[in-house]
């Protein structure tokens, strides 16, 4: 029995050493804005921090003139694409995804996020909605049927961001008085060769609203939080198994 109790130990730490990724690395499309050297960036902080530096302290960081510097070291920052735990980060949840999909393993911890050089939509929802609750912003999610973005509030007024598929748009494009939450307002802002924007938005809908100040994915959250812990110290349980196995009555 402690035989099977060190190599099941083994086989469940195992994981922890291997830096491979069993979903395909995404390719960056060579259309969106994309830099790498602001890869390091690596954390919600240093995302503070660099954009005060290029905004040169010139704004409140409660202010919209603040959340466009955020919105375009952002849309330099990542390029488009899923990024997901590798099983050295979370082999539990890595795995999970591969067996059962659902986006088990793609980050929706800020701090994980940060970690690549891309992102999904909503994951880059995600780090933008985070760095405004640091700033006590209002936010909100945008969802249409493939694809998410954030509205912000100022001065009691909401206003649409995107840093995934990056639309060229005025402060005043953005506010929700000039497109009222329908999707066809918004698609001559975005780059043309986004094939993917009557997919992504949707034809002639309402953009669905999410509460506000809301915690994003609290589900994947929490069970990604779980299942990282357990990836790296679920090997101690067996181990302990074979250190010190229960006593049997004579």
């Amino acid at each position: 029995m402690k035989i099977f109790y060190f190599s099941l130990s083994l086989l469940l730490l195992l994981p922890n050493f291997l830096n491979i990724t069993l979903e395909e690395k995404p390719a960056y499309n060579k259309i969106e804005f994309f830099d790498p050297s602001l890869s390091k960036i690596n954390s919600v902080e240093k995302l503070i921090n660099y954009s005060d530096s290029v905004s040169q302290n010139e704004y409140k960081r409660n202010t919209l003139e603040y959340a466009l510097v955020v919105s375009d070291v952002m849309e330099k920052r990542f390029y488009h694409g899923f990024s997901t735990y590798s099983l050295r980060q979370n082999w539990i949840a890595a795995v999970t995804q591969y067996l059962f999909g659902h986006y088990l393993a793609n980050p929706v911890v800020p701090e994980d996020i940060l970690k690549y050089q891309y992102a999904g939509c909503s994951q880059q929802a995600i780090v933008l909605a985070d760095v405004m609750k640091r700033n006590q912003v209002p936010y909100r999610k945008l969802g249409f049927p493939h694809h998410y973005a954030t509205e912000l509030e100022f001065n009691n007024s909401w206003y649409f961001f995107d840093t995934n598929m990056e639309p060229v748009m005025t402060a005043e494009d953005r506010n929700l008085k000039n497109w009222n939450h329908n999707s066809d307002q918004l698609k001559k802002f975005y780059h043309k060769n986004f094939a993917a924007i009557d997919w992504g938005l949707g034809d002639d809908l309402k953009a669905e609203v999410g509460e506000v100040n809301a915690a994003p994915a609290p589900r994947a959250f929490l069970f990604q939080i779980i299942t990282k812990y357990l990836s790296h110290f679920l090997w101690l349980v067996p181990l302990f198994l074979a250190v010190y196995p229960r006593k049997t009555n004579s």
